[in-house]
């Protein structure tokens, strides 16, 4: 199957003409897994500093990490064959087509925690996307389900761009400034709005403040929404 990785690795070993941002996109996910310090890994976010504390993924077996494409793709078949409807794999649209491929649902973050509450069958919630996208799906999957996100060093540069306790500093400071009492017309001085690209604990907090979690197609709702009932 010719797909983004095979590219990357035909490059690498110039059988075809190409560049890449990073040699190191062709690297297993793994040789990431086992450096010192926590990063994004190789791509875009490379440069971007990941914030303390950041979850760490475990050393996979080395059955996995020496296994061919096509004996990793025989266990998730057979895997799949045997759970049924007891699991549903979850696939974000940048995410490589060796993993695609086995995708029950295929989409963006707010598309896949939808399609994760439409399957209440399904025991377990694999979503093959980063920490942001699994804690959304677990906050709307069921008691009985579990969202199992198969890389824990999956992270989003742009959902750490706002931790909860600069958000909350922050919140404390707008209240001195502006007031906590709504106007005449009963607007309340802010209304947080938070990108779905964020930890639950910023849309929590959103929430708690009478905000709303905003998607990029329906940022112009929620904006009209936000100064119907906030002056800022």
């Amino acid at each position: 199957m010719s797909s983004v990785d095979t590219t990357i690795q035909l490059i690498r070993t110039g059988a075809i003409e190409g560049a890449v941002c990073s040699p190191d996109l062709a690297e297993g996910p793994w040789v990431f897994d086992r450096q010192p310090e926590p990063s994004y890994g190789p791509g875009s976010s490379m440069g971007d500093i990941i914030p303390v504390g950041s979850p760490r993924q475990g050393q996979l077996p080395k059955e996995y990490r020496t296994a061919s494409n096509e004996q990793l793709a025989d266990r998730i078949r057979s895997a799949k064959q045997t759970l049924g409807d007891r699991v549903v794999v979850l696939g974000h649209f940048y995410q490589r087509d060796e993993v695609v491929q086995f995708a029950d649902f295929v989409g963006d973050s707010f598309q896949l925690a939808n399609a994760a509450r439409s399957t209440p069958a399904a025991e377990a919630i694999v979503f093959c996307g980063v920490h942001f996208m699994a804690e959304t799906a677990d906050i709307l999957a069921g008691p009985h389900q579990s969202v199992i996100l198969p890389n824990l060093a999956a992270g989003c540069s742009m959902a750490d761009m706002a931790d909860i306790d600069s958000v909350e500093e922050c919140w404390e400071q707008l209240a001195e400034l502006y007031g906590t009492q709504a106007d005449a017309a009963g607007r309340v001085p802010v209304i947080p709005v938070t990108y779905m690209n964020s930890s639950a604990a910023l849309k929590g907090f959103c929430g708690d403040h009478g905000g709303i979690v905003c998607t990029s197609s329906n940022a112009a709702t929620v904006l009209e929404w936000a100064f119907e009932r906030g002056q800022r």
